[in-house]
């Protein structure tokens, strides 16, 4: 559904990241994690195209907040709004991860912005009664965000860093493959991840020596969100057609049904 929402606050989590709160969003309250939106502001012609985001988080009365960084012309705009400016939001889009289940541990991957999904995943998984673990990666502490609400969720953490300023000195996959090596991870993991293209191959080949389920949500060059533009195509491996495009088929596909970009 395009609807309208209201910016209520604009707030800086780290040197480039912001959460959007908006209200407005009832059309968003069945969403999931690992659904996103696509968000424009009334900025004129230039950028033409929204931009594609992950959902943070929704909650009663129409409320959702949306993680951004801004890394271009458009995210750079949406970085800019204020309190009471309203943005164009199309949504909710695309297939979420599969939800929290008794008598299952997840373990969640995330890079950068990748974090949205998976914090909400691991929200969902405590208020069901549910543990899970997280493993969450930056370039530098600077660039770890919404620490506080991780730690809200109940998930344990694993933080890495390139440059070894917080938590592992290294890539998060470093991390996941020592918690992997450790076993007692309880019954029937899954494996859920979303940030950077080359983090995710890295952590599929890691999960898939392991045998275990692993779920990718998948960031595919899109102009319309819905399937028309064709422009987000992930080539497939299970037979069923030569494409999937991750606005509709995905974003969040089983990693053994697609190549990774």
């Amino acid at each position: 559904m395009l609807f309208s929402a209201r910016v209520v606050e604009n707030r800086a989590v780290g040197p480039a990241s912001f959460v959007l709160h908006l209200q407005d969003c009832d059309a968003l309250a069945g969403s999931r994690p690992g659904q996103f939106v696509m968000l424009r502001g009334a900025w004129g012609r230039d950028p033409l195209l929204p931009r594609a985001f992950s959902i943070l988080r929704t909650a009663d009365g129409g409320r959702a907040e949306i993680l951004v960084k801004a890394i271009g012309r458009g995210t750079r705009l949406l970085a800019e709004l204020k309190a009471g400016e309203r943005v164009s939001v199309l949504g909710p889009l695309g297939r979420e991860f599969p939800a929290p289940e008794a008598g299952r541990s997840d373990l969640l991957v995330a890079g950068g912005v990748g974090l949205a999904p998976l914090l909400w995943h691991a929200e969902a998984a405590r208020a069901a009664g549910l543990s899970c673990e997280l493993f969450y990666g930056a370039r530098s502490s600077g660039e770890l965000v919404l620490l506080d609400e991780i730690e809200r969720s109940g998930a344990r953490l694993h933080l890495a860093t390139e440059d070894g300023s917080r938590g592992i000195h290294g890539r998060v996959t470093a991390a996941l493959e020592a918690r992997l090596r450790e076993g007692a991870l309880g019954p029937r993991p899954h494996v859920l991840t979303c940030g950077p293209n080359a983090m995710m191959r890295a952590v599929v080949e890691i999960v898939r020596a392991h045998a275990l389920p692993c779920f990718v949500s998948v960031e595919g060059e899109m102009a319309c969100g819905i399937g028309a533009c064709l422009g987000c195509a992930i080539p497939l491996t299970d037979g069923t057609k030569p494409f999937g495009y991750a606005c509709v088929d995905g974003p969040v596909f089983d990693a053994a049904r697609i190549v990774l970009p």
